[in-house]
């Protein structure tokens, strides 16, 4: 049951993360045409997006193995075990927050690929900056 919790926890995260987030970023631009938007353009929304996910996973990966936990809740809800060890370094040695700045990266990626400053307000939102 522990372990469907654990699974299910990280499945519900990613498609926040990957899915629904960028989503609600494309409908309050509009939602505009995601048609070639050239190449310039194109490599900074890859780079990015490439980045933020790369520091996002690392992080979850490094907090699994060396906090022996991982900071998923959901709505004040537990979903997998909360870190057991304080964490200085991998990703954390770094940053204070690396999964949030992987999320803040990643979805600045999609607001350079939609390009309306009401993307903006769905990054804003969705990366907890408040």
């Amino acid at each position: 049951m522990k372990h469907t919790r654990n699974v299910a926890g990280y499945i519900l995260g990613g498609l926040m993360f990957v899915v629904l987030l960028p989503t609600i970023m494309w409908l309050a631009s509009g939602m505009p045409q995601l048609e070639h938007i050239g190449a310039l353009r194109a490599s900074i929304t890859g780079v990015l997006i490439l980045c933020g996910l790369s520091l996002s996973v690392w992080t979850i990966v490094y907090m699994k193995r060396q906090g022996k936990g991982n900071p998923m809740d959901a709505f004040g809800h537990e979903v997998a075990p909360r870190t057991q060890h304080l964490m200085i370094n991998g990703p954390y040695r770094l940053n204070r927050n690396p999964m949030l700045t992987g999320t803040l990266v990643y979805l600045l990626g999609y607001v350079v690929w939609l390009w309306t400053w009401q993307s903006l307000l769905g990054n804003h939102a969705g990366s907890g900056v408040h």
